[in-house]
């Protein structure tokens, strides 16, 4: 009897002291813990209360590794898309039509490879669902030529010395999808980003008025890629399917154009590898590299901070529009990038005030 009474009071023991342990280690910080401060969970007390107390500090290691391997992949993948500009330039020679295609054409069979080697399962399972849901597919298909028309707009604008235009239209694309999201998907717009989007048109009227000549090129890329993100959003598909697929279905209209309209960017290829054909070729990487990074980074991140980092793109290319390619900045487009500037402020600072509502009838 006494022995029973004594099992249960050392289960009893236990038990206190493996609750106490675990609130420790929820309390500890982590950085004692890697400097060595707090022990490490033993391998060989697997099961016991000792080696689960300590467990969390593995998950939160493994939270925290995530997290900064995401930020750096983020922080890559838009620091690529910054200096793009400077990638197109060396192409500005050939025709934007003849480089959309090749970039079509090479990103879709780089994607293909990529899908293929990595998210095979995925990218099967999402063409079942797609021929299963015409509705789906059209939209995909939509995805695919808005996406092309940012492409081209924006290989256009860099070959002729339209890049502070790339870098208003991506600084104010976050602004658009806002009323995207308003008209779209019905979303509650609170007042502080009704001012930051007041903010922004006034700038662009500004900038149309003193610099006398309105930027399409900034409200083209930016309501492109808003309403291609607005389909994106409604598929809900593996972004590497979306890209393949994407490139897949506008590739045989590039291919037709390449061989039958455009002869010439081919006799870069038929009189041996030159550089332009290796700049071709090496657009798809261009194109796709960033995506896979930008996919992988954004199951990462939270969408606060993603939200932060995508403006690393815009700013690297108005300082590029400004010291690499000598653009003009004038009073005009000074107005306009501060009260853009102003706008992604305020927009920012009210992404802390509540969720946004769904409206109810």
């Amino acid at each position: 009897m006494d022995r029973v009474f004594t099992d249960r009071q050392d289960r009893r023991i236990i038990t206190l002291v493996h609750g106490t342990l675990a609130q420790l280690a929820e309390q500890l910080t982590l950085n004692q813990w890697v400097r060595g401060s707090i022990p490490r969970c033993s391998t060989t007390t697997k099961g016991t209360p000792e080696a689960c107390s300590f467990s969390v500090y593995r998950r939160k290691s493994f939270v925290l590794d995530n997290n900064r391997a995401g930020l750096i992949i983020s922080v890559a993948c838009y620091s690529i898309w910054g200096l793009l500009p400077l990638f197109w330039k060396e192409l500005s020679h050939v025709d934007p039509y003849s480089i959309l295609a090749h970039r079509i054409v090479w990103s879709c069979l780089l994607m293909f490879i990529i899908t293929f080697l990595l998210k095979r399962r995925e990218f099967l399972a999402d063409c079942k669902m797609l021929w299963n849901h015409k509705k789906k597919a059209l939209a995909l298909g939509l995805a695919a030529i808005l996406i092309s028309i940012n492409w081209l707009t924006y290989i256009w604008a860099v070959s002729n010395g339209h890049v502070m235009d790339t870098s208003l239209g991506y600084y104010i694309n976050p602004l658009l999808s806002v009323l995207l999201g308003v008209f779209v998907f019905k979303e509650y717009l609170i007042p502080a980003k009704r001012i930051s989007i007041a903010i922004a048109a006034f700038g662009i009227v500004m900038l149309t008025i003193l610099y006398g000549a309105f930027p399409w090129v900034a409200l083209v890329l930016a309501l492109s890629f808003g309403l291609y993100g607005a389909l994106k959003k409604k598929l809900n598909i593996n972004p590497f399917t979306a890209i393949t697929l994407e490139t897949a279905l506008v590739a045989p209209v590039a291919l037709v154009f390449l061989f039958f309209i455009d002869d010439f960017t081919l006799a870069y290829f038929n009189s041996g590898m030159t550089s332009t054909a290796w700049l071709l070729m090496a657009s798809g990487i261009a194109t796709s590299v960033p995506m896979v990074l930008f996919s992988y980074g954004a199951n990462m991140l939270s969408l606060n901070l993603l939200g932060i980092l995508q403006y690393i793109s815009p700013s690297i290319t108005f300082i590029l529009s400004i010291l690499a390619f000598n653009e003009p900045f004038g009073s005009a487009q000074m107005i306009a990038f501060i009260c853009i500037w102003l706008a992604i402020g305020i927009f920012l600072m009210s992404e802390k005030m509540p969720a946004t509502k769904i409206r109810t009838k």
